[in-house]
């Protein structure tokens, strides 16, 4: 009885798409959403557009869409209206 274990990797549901694609553009979208936070916060001269920026890139970048979401309803919130 042969007992040899698959080497190979499943399937992605991507199909033939490699994952560091998706990586790279979820950096790629951070980035965006970083620089037009600090262009947007410089312009309403706020204390600390650097901070809202790196805020809104880094929740983009770890948290994805509900992080991404969650902190522009916080921006908004303090920033934008009023």
């Amino acid at each position: 009885m042969d007992l040899t274990v698959a080497t190979a990797a499943p399937p992605l549901q991507f199909g033939f798409i490699d994952p560091g694609i998706f990586g790279l553009l979820n950096v790629i979208v951070a980035v965006v959403v970083g620089y037009f936070t600090y262009q947007d916060a410089k312009g309403r001269r706020t204390d600390s557009p650097k901070l809202w920026a790196g805020g809104m890139a880094l929740a983009s970048l770890l948290l994805n869409l509900v992080g991404f979401l969650l902190a522009f309803a916080v921006y908004y919130l303090v920033v934008i209206r009023d």
